[in-house]
């Protein structure tokens, strides 16, 4: 078979699929792309960057940057908003 034999649909949009993943996106395309949290040991106020690629909860472990102590992150998509908490790693455990 070579693709003459191949019959093609006039009215086949094949960006269909892609404008419709492109529509769900936009409804997070305003959130920021940062957000901030309190480490519990230092108190310093942690600006992270957020990933909106990378589902609507997420869960990881990331080191103060000021301190060095780790603290789980939570990081919590909802329409139009993010909400991060954090808990120091050693209360998880």
């Amino acid at each position: 078979m070579s693709i003459d034999d191949i019959e093609f649909d006039d009215e086949f949009n094949e960006t269909s699929e892609l404008d419709e993943t492109l529509d769900d996106d936009s409804q997070l395309s305003h959130v920021d792309d940062d957000a901030t949290y309190v480490c519990d040991n230092c108190g310093e106020e942690i600006v992270i960057p957020v990933d909106l690629g990378g589902g609507q909860d997420q869960t990881y472990v990331e080191d103060c940057p000021v301190c060095c102590s780790p603290s789980v992150i939570h990081v919590h998509f909802d329409d139009d908003r993010v909400t991060v908490h954090a808990e120091p790693e050693q209360d998880r455990y």
